[in-house]
């Protein structure tokens, strides 16, 4: 083959090209004018026609004659469209299709790139962007083996004076713009672990003289400044800079006078920029890539090692920085973009090296705690700019990260005195924060908040949440204090409403923080009854709901703290039985119930028959969507746990009574998608009520257990629905999940229902396997497989189950019938591994055949579904290591043969690269419990010429072979070794980089 078009080649025949080709996807041959009709259809006609072409285009660039056509479509009479797609194919097949190169062919490839981007130096620039990228790919591949000095000979070629007929600037655009990708295409490349640290040795190494290019082409003329007709070049330079030392290669030592020079760039853009009321685009981003490439430099791993090299730089950019962030804070219209960036490289500096802002505010009155001081206090600003977030600022979020830093820094000294030192320090910082963060988390008012998109709203939400999480870190710092501020800020709010209602945003800030604070409360009987009471009295019917919301969240956040003060009950609880019944606030009622109930159990008698009465209510009003009914009926199930036996009974009859009579009706009609989905909303309702309700205290004898007569009285009913929609994958599951319930929250006392239940499940599964099913038999069989009594049926369970997941797959001949089944065969083969672990006799003793699920768990290996695969392993992973011990070695030696032939044709390219960590953890056991049969099996098959791929040699397979040997316990080692084999395989890798 004519690899590069070097020489004249005959063209085939043209044939006629049109649409009408596409849509029947008619074989054509990838001739150049085929391939600009195609290019032509693909960007100027209909989508359909556009798809077709797509693909067709998409098969050429990955067919062979690529390599040849690519050149004759980046003549300069082609379009630029044409142009394009040949630099694009270039691109992809240096990037993917390495291995088709001949090494005798590397140095006309080069030349042949070298003179493509020559020839475009003057454009179209998007033509020569992908040509640049093409030679860095093509670099990543021969450094440093084929192309030594592939740097030090790009940096001299790409001279002016060495392209005389090209502009100097072009010149040096086309130099930035190849050192610009060469990171880029180092991390996107799939290359051989072994390469890879080659390549990156030699990209750190030659980092440093990147960088003095980098220096050069950014240093202003001297005793001059920086211009702004040059600002391309700065921008191009500035991209070069930040991605080399995100590369890691050069330290903050080596790149001191690079980030003088950032510094001083941003602030002359910024100053000089050419409209005073606003930075134009190319401003803006040379701005944002220059702090981007600073922000890099902070966040290196080695960064810390340099404290003074920290101090120094953070001072220069505070100094510089500030002026532009109090510029942008007292204009009408800020520009968020360049605070955001600016703040981002300042959190990032204190929150990378906050334990070096500590040690300097430790030495009070030095040049360092000065810093450290300016620091926080610009970062206090962050928190606290005007307006809301995020519709009027976009920056106060960044700064939640490093008040975090801060504290548990400290927090982590080791030294108690000096902690507490350094506390004191920094309690006016997080003192003031509590403030800003009450403020910042106020919602607007209404008429307001209704000019804000969805997407506002959810941001806002986030933001909220954000800042509930900082509230915790500011009390780990204030403790005590921090709920001294808030008693006060609340009382303050409560004064304002008092006159005018219009401040209820601020009476709910405060109650948002209150509940935030609660899981760090351990003891505290000051504020938190003044709280509790302060709860109670607030006038909740003349503020907004959302009041409410944020009280009913606060009490259900102080559950815990409740349990150990149940005489303030009687002050939240009304206020949470009101809130079941209100609509607008129901889903922070039933999580507040909930919680009570959860902790506060033992302590709610007294309010029994209010609570069961006004859930009653609300039930049967039908105004609760579905997750508030779940909650609140868990909360039920809680509550009458504490009844009498008699009581329960009484109140289930009334509760549950129209659920069952409902799902009775609903069993009357024909299925269709409407009464399935009131089928599964009524068994999940019913479910959660399974959940909770079990009495603790052991009924007296004769008396059953509440849920057990339930169960007892419906299974009947759970029989027919499981007969008539047993191939309703939605209906089975939440049945399945609600029989789970029964059975959890019953444990031992479920018993009597464990026949019926089997026989519910065996019927299913035989007609139609569900994934669902095997949960619950999972479940089933963990709990009463050691039971004597139970064993015997436990083991027919299994043997049922197994035979019929057999016999299902023994009908998929194909991994695509297997794939449809995947949910399936990851439960069985999932529930087949936990019961290796957890009862292992339970399958040893069941008379299953192990050979022939052996076999299925090794065809299942080649399904492309990663769950399922990963199910598999792990189920012959616990067989292979138990199957000594378990006289199931035969088992192994008999089958083990075809696992390892799957593993190999899997590994070979006919499974997705994905799995070949998965399939590291089987080989990895062979070896540890059957090494000279894994020997012989390896050998044996890998003898075979052209297996798994023509694409590795004899020597290559030895060298895995080797490999895979070698490794018994180090399962990351093996996995390396693996996946090397595997891209070698399928030519990602190259042979002569192993």
């Amino acid at each position: 083959m004519n690899w590069w078009g070097l020489n004249d080649r005959k063209q085939t025949e043209n044939k006629s090209f049109n649409n009408v080709v596409f849509r029947y996807k008619k074989i054509m041959e990838y001739t150049t004018e085929n391939l600009e009709k195609a290019v032509t259809v693909f960007y100027r006609t209909e989508a359909s026609q556009q798809a077709e072409a797509h693909q067709w285009l998409t098969e050429a660039q990955n067919s062979p004659q690529a390599w040849s056509f690519v050149w004759d479509l980046l003549y300069p009479q082609r379009s630029s469209e044409v142009q394009f797609f040949a630099a694009t194919t270039l691109h992809t097949k240096i990037l993917k299709y390495w291995n088709e190169v001949p090494i005798d062919h590397y140095e006309i490839l080069k030349k042949r790139i070298l003179e493509s981007i020559i020839s475009f130096a003057m454009g179209p620039k998007i033509v020569l962007n992908r040509l640049c990228i093409a030679l860095s790919a093509y670099i990543i591949h021969t450094v440093p083996i084929y192309w030594p000095k592939a740097f030090e000979e790009l940096v001299s070629s790409f001279q002016p004076h060495h392209l005389p007929n090209v502009e100097p600037e072009r010149v040096v655009w086309i130099l930035l713009e190849i050192l610009t990708v060469i990171p880029e295409e180092f991390q996107s490349t799939t290359l051989a672990t072994s390469q890879r640290n080659r390549v990156r040795a030699v990209l750190q190494e030659v980092s440093k003289d990147i960088l003095k290019v980098v220096e050069m082409c950014l240093m202003p003329i001297p005793g001059g400044d920086f211009e702004m007709c040059n600002l391309t070049t700065y921008l191009n330079t500035a991209r070069c800079a930040s991605a080399w030392i995100q590369l890691g290669g050069v330290e903050i030592d080596n790149c001191s006078r690079i980030m003088d020079l950032l510094t001083d760039l941003t602030c002359f853009v910024y100053w000089n920029r050419n409209d005073p009321e606003e930075m134009a685009s190319e401003e803006m981003e040379v701005a944002e890539v220059t702090l981007e490439a600073l922000t890099a430099v902070v966040h290196h791993p080695n960064t810390h090692k340099y404290r003074n090299y920290i101090m120094k730089h953070t001072a220069n950019m505070l100094g510089k920085f500030i002026k532009i962030l109090e510029m942008e804070r007292n204009s009408s219209e800020p520009n968020n973009d360049i605070m955001a960036s600016i703040y981002l490289l300042l959190a990032g500096v204190a929150d990378t090296h906050s334990k070096v802002f500590i040690e300097n505010i430790r030495h009070r009155n030095s040049e360092g705690c000065k810093v450290a001081e300016d620091l926080f206090t610009c970062l206090l600003k962050c928190s606290d700019l005007p307006g809301s977030y995020p519709v009027d600022e976009t920056s106060s979020s960044i700064t939640f990260g490093f008040w975090y830093t801060l504290q548990d820094d400290i927090l982590s000294w080791q030294d108690t005195a000096e902690c507490a030192e350094l506390l004191l320090i920094v309690k006016p910082y997080y003192r003031e924060l509590v403030c800003i963060m009450i403020r910042k988390a106020m919602y607007e008012s209404s008429e307001e908040n209704s000019s804000w998109t969805l997407d506002d709203k959810e941001t806002f939400r986030c933001y909220r949440q954000d800042v509930a999480d900082t509230y915790m870190y500011c009390y780990n710092v204030l403790n005590l204090e921090m709920l001294d501020i808030l008693s006060t800020k609340l009382d303050e709010a409560l004064q304002k409403c008092a006159v005018n209602r219009d401040h209820w945003n601020m009476v709910e800030s405060c109650l948002h923080a209150f509940g935030a604070v609660a899981e760090c409360i351990e003891l505290e009987n000051l504020f938190l009854p003044k709280l509790m009471i302060t709860l109670k009295n607030i006038p909740y019917a003349d503020l907004h709901y959302k009041v409410l919301s944020s009280a009913l969240e606060a009490v259900g956040a102080y559950s815990e703290w409740l349990a150990d003060h149940p005489d303030m009950l009687e002050n939240v609880v009304p206020l949470v039985i009101s809130g079941i019944s209100d609509t607008e606030v129901s889903p922070s009622a039933t999580m507040a119930l909930k919680d009570l109930t959860h902790n506060c159990q033992k302590y709610l008698h007294q309010y029994a028959e209010h609570i069961l009465m006004a859930s009653q209510s609300i039930l049967q009003s039908g105004q609760l969507r579905l997750p508030e009914r779940t909650r609140l009926m868990y909360s039920i199930g809680k509550i009458l746990s504490i009844l009498p036996i008699d009581s329960i009974m009484q109140y289930l009859q009334v509760i549950l009574s129209p659920s069952f009579e409902e799902i009775q009706s609903l069993l009357t009609s024909q299925p269709d998608p409407s009464i399935s989905t009131m089928l599964i909303t009524r068994l999940k309702v019913i479910s959660a009520l399974f959940v909770s309700l079990h009495v603790q205290d052991k009924p007296v004898t004769g008396v059953q257990q509440p849920l057990l007569v339930i169960g007892q009285n419906t299974m009947g009913l759970y029989s027919i629905i499981s007969t008539k929609y047993c191939n309703n994958t939605e209906v089975i599951d939440v049945l399945c999940s609600l029989l789970k319930h029964i059975i959890t929250t019953l444990m031992d006392d479920s018993t009597p229902l464990i026949n019926d239940v089997l026989h519910l499940v065996v019927n299913v599964y035989r007609e139609a396997p569900q994934s669902s099913v095997l949960g619950l038999s999972k479940t089933v069989m963990i709990m009463f497989g050691r039971d004597n009594e139970y064993s015997n049926l436990m083991q027919q369970l299994l043997k049922e189950i197994v035979s019929t997941t057999l016999q299902m797959c023994s009908q998929l001949t194909s991994n695509t019938q297997l794939s449809e089944k995947s949910d399936v065969l990851d439960a069985f083969f999932t529930m087949l591994a936990q019961l290796y672990k957890k009862v292992p006799h339970l399958i040893q003793n069941s008379g299953i055949d192990s050979g022939a699920l052996f076999q299925c768990a090794v065809m299942c290996l080649g399904m492309s579904e990663s769950q399922a695969v990963k199910a598999c392993c792990s189920y012959l992973s616990n067989f292979i290591s138990q199957s000594r011990e378990t006289e199931q070695a035969a088992v192994v030696q008999n089958y083990g043969e075809a696992l390892v032939l799957r593993i190999l044709i899997s590994l070979g390219g006919n499974g997705p690269r994905a799995h070949a960590e998965l399939l590291s953890e089987v080989l990895l056991v062979l070896n540890k419990k059957y090494c000279d049969n894994l020997t012989r099996w390896l050998h044996t098959l890998l003898q075979q010429d052209g297996f798994p791929s023509p694409r590795v040699n004899m020597q290559q397979k030895e060298h895995f072979i080797k490999m895979v040997l070698r490794e018994k316990a180090h399962k990351k080692k093996l996995m390396e070794s693996v996946t090397e084999f595997t891209l070698l395989c399928r030519g990602i890798v190259k042979a002569d980089v192993l």
